[in-house]
């Protein structure tokens, strides 16, 4: 239903003057006669007198106030969870009858007048002929969440939820408040099946060449006594080491492990399984990888402070979690003085003359190790100055300032993830001196000082390298606050560790100087995600270059070859593939610069995530307590009468929606086709009787 109203922006009164001013128009133009009849000039004189009047009267602002109702259905959602898990625990013959009854459930609620959407643990479907039971893992939460945003403000009526109700990732849904009722329909069996289950492998993902290393095994019994098991330790077609463990009582937990020596370098593919039973339910869960990136040695690092600090902290807890680094503390005066060579010098709040009277650090500074200095209120900064050539930093009354991080897209040595920049937009201040920033020319700004949402030029984080030697300086005090505000908000310290540890590893490795490079942006992927590969290329000059052709081959363990080309350009220097299955690929990129061919290799796994084999008992008591606390209704895979039956019981209620609109008169078309018919008929008749 649509109203109308009109509405004025001055005073109505106004209207009665542009009827006077038409009137006088009309009047002072045709007060003699022309050439026409009598009831000709009547004619014209009311044209003109009309056209002039509503000139007028648009000068005064009139207004279409238009409201509109609009009537909406009330809408169900029917949710479906697509996780390999009910695959596993339900018949497919009986899953794909289940399936045509939620299509049918889907057309009793169109007929009772709801309208239905379907959606799968992803997304939405236009309809359940593609749906497959393959998902890798299931987060009910994310699922209810996804609804409840599209749906805000709209006429939700409930979800229907059909699942297992084995839940294995993100937030449980039983202890998050939801607006809407959730009726569930529960899947698979809830009694414990008869199985052997390989809960879990432990290893560290980096081992170093000449060194051993240990793959701890976890095996879950559920239902077996009295016999024995093999666990078969094998690395492509060759079993390296079984072990033979009882199976005593049920249920039972087993551990076992194996010890190996990383002769070679490379990515290493190993796999742990248990022999299975002949009454085991599922064997898909038997087996799991470990990929072990085996590498030539660890970097060592000193980290040398003025005194103790909580930066320091937050900066060695982020290098311990890395097992390519070896760090170690030295505060003069409090720790021991270090006497082996490293491969990076972090100093805090010190400078190179401080440190300079220890023997082993005065032979590296002369040597040229890579420094990262770390600037703070406790800081010399007119020493500091004389000794470094990335920035000169004059103070101002030597005041301090509270400044963000802003990341600066111009930098290109190397890359950062997304979510550390938009982490880094909204971190907590650091301090930093307020003073003049003078940078060399040969330095590289990573991020630069953000003063409340003014963006400045100002450098927080600077990078440079000479060819010589690399060298950091962050400018102020206070990442440790990065690093709590991380884990609030993931739950991890994933993107603060991410950005030390690709800072230490760009300063303590050797510098590549190969024109061409491609690498993954990480070395280990999940089978649902894309693998992402980093595209770099340099001309004579060492600037970097785009809108190279790059022919990829990749190849798997058992020798499979796939072929890609693709060509770079400027933002965009990335590939991406999608769909690998599980396991060990080499890869070699080659492109052609300035008429000479550039080859770069590597390596990266693909893991497979096995969430859904490891608890095939489905969960229905989860389904119950969501039902019952949203004010919905729990039903068992047997009651789909009952369940179409209580979802139509109730008359379908749509909510009327109102709508106000405000257009000036002005900008309607169809006033305009009136002023030009009026003045179109006045010039004709005018043109006729040849007043022009």
């Amino acid at each position: 239903m649509e109203r109308s109203a009109l509405i004025l922006e001055s005073s109505p009164w106004f209207v009665i003057v542009c009827l006077i001013v038409g009137g006088l128009v009309a009047y002072l133009l045709y007060q003699k006669s022309g050439p026409w009849g009598k009831k000709a000039h009547y004619f014209l004189t009311v044209l003109r007198f009309i056209l002039t009047s509503i000139l007028c009267f648009l000068l005064v602002g009139p207004i279409l106030k238009q409201f509109k109702n609009r009537v909406e259905k009330p809408n169900f959602v029917l949710a479906i969870d697509n996780s390999r898990s009910v695959a596993e625990v339900v018949d497919s013959s009986k899953l794909k009858t289940d399936v045509q009854r939620i299509l049918d459930l889907g057309k009793s609620l169109e007929e009772a007048d709801y309208q239905v959407e379907y959606r799968s643990l992803t997304e939405t479907l236009s309809g359940l002929d593609s749906l497959k039971f393959n998902h890798h893992t299931t987060a009910l939460n994310a699922v209810f969440q996804n609804i409840q945003t599209d749906y805000e403000g709209r006429n939700l009526k409930g979800i229907v939820l059909f699942s297992d109700g084995i839940h294995n990732q993100g937030l449980s849904p039983a202890f998050i408040p939801y607006g809407f009722p959730i009726h569930t329909v529960g899947w698979g069996d809830t009694i414990p099946q008869k199985d052997l289950r390989l809960k879990t492998i432990h290893y560290n993902k980096i081992a170093y060449q000449g060194n051993q290393f240990i793959i701890r095994a976890e095996i879950l019994n559920e239902g077996f006594q009295g016999q024995s098991i093999e666990v078969l330790l094998s690395s492509g077609n060759s079993i390296l080491e079984r072990k033979s463990l009882k199976l005593t009582s049920t249920p039972q937990l087993l551990e076992t492990e194996f010890v190996l020596d990383a002769s070679s370098k490379g990515l290493k593919d190993f796999q742990i399984s248990v022999s299975p039973l002949a009454e085991e339910f599922t064997t898909s869960n038997n087996s799991r990888h470990a990929y072990i990136d085996i590498i030539e040695g660890q970097r060592k690092i000193l980290l040398a402070a003025r005194s103790p600090h909580p930066d320091i902290k937050a900066i060695r807890s982020a290098l311990e979690n890395n097992q390519n680094y070896q760090l170690e503390l030295h505060i003069p005066g409090v720790s021991a003085i270090p006497t082996e060579e490293y491969d990076l010098l972090i100093l805090h709040q010190i400078s190179k003359q401080a440190v300079s009277q220890v023997g082993v650090i005065a032979n590296m500074l002369q040597g040229g190790i890579p420094t990262w200095s770390i600037l703070g209120s406790k800081s010399n900064l007119p020493r500091f100055n004389g000794e470094n050539s990335l920035v000169e930093i004059k103070p101002i009354n030597f005041q301090r300032d509270q400044v963000t991080a802003e990341v600066n897209a111009a930098f290109s040595k190397f890359q950062l993830s997304d979510p550390l920049k938009e982490m880094l937009s909204r971190n907590n201040p650091v301090s930093v001196p307020f003073a003049n920033y003078n940078l060399s020319g040969g330095a590289e700004t990573l991020l630069t000082q953000k003063v409340g949402n003014l963006s400045t030029a100002n450098p927080l984080l600077v990078v440079m390298n000479d060819g010589e030697q690399k060298d950091a300086v962050m400018i102020g005090e206070g990442m440790w606050q990065w690093r709590l505000q991380d884990f609030d908000k993931n739950q991890s310290f994933e993107l603060f560790d991410e950005l030390i540890g690709k800072l230490v590893q760009y300063l303590s490795s050797n510098e590549d100087k190969s024109r061409f490079k491609v690498y993954p942006l990480s070395t280990e992927f999940h089978v649902n995600e894309p693998v992402v590969l980093e595209t770099e290329a340099y001309d004579e000059i060492y600037e970097r270059i785009f809108g190279q052709t790059v022919e990829l081959v990749l190849r798997n363990a058992s020798g499979q070859v796939n072929s890609y080309n693709y060509t770079t350009s400027t933002g965009n220097s990335q590939y991406r593939i999608s769909d690998l299955p599980a396991g060990v690929y080499s890869y070699q990129a080659s492109t052609t610069i300035e008429g000479k061919s550039h080859a770069s290799q590597g390596q990266f796994s693909i893991t497979e995530l096995q969430l859904e084999s490891l608890n095939l008992t489905a969960d229905h008591q989860l389904l119950r307590s969501l039902a019952d606390k949203t004010r919905g209704v729990f039903f068992k895979n047997d009651q789909w009468d009952s369940l179409a039956n209580i979802l139509t019981t109730d008359q379908a209620q749509g909510v009327i929606f109102s709508e106000e609109t405000f257009v000036p008169l002005i900008k309607w078309t169809w006033v305009l086709a009136m002023l030009l018919l009026l003045v179109s008929t006045e010039w004709f008749f005018r043109r006729y009787y040849g007043s022009y």
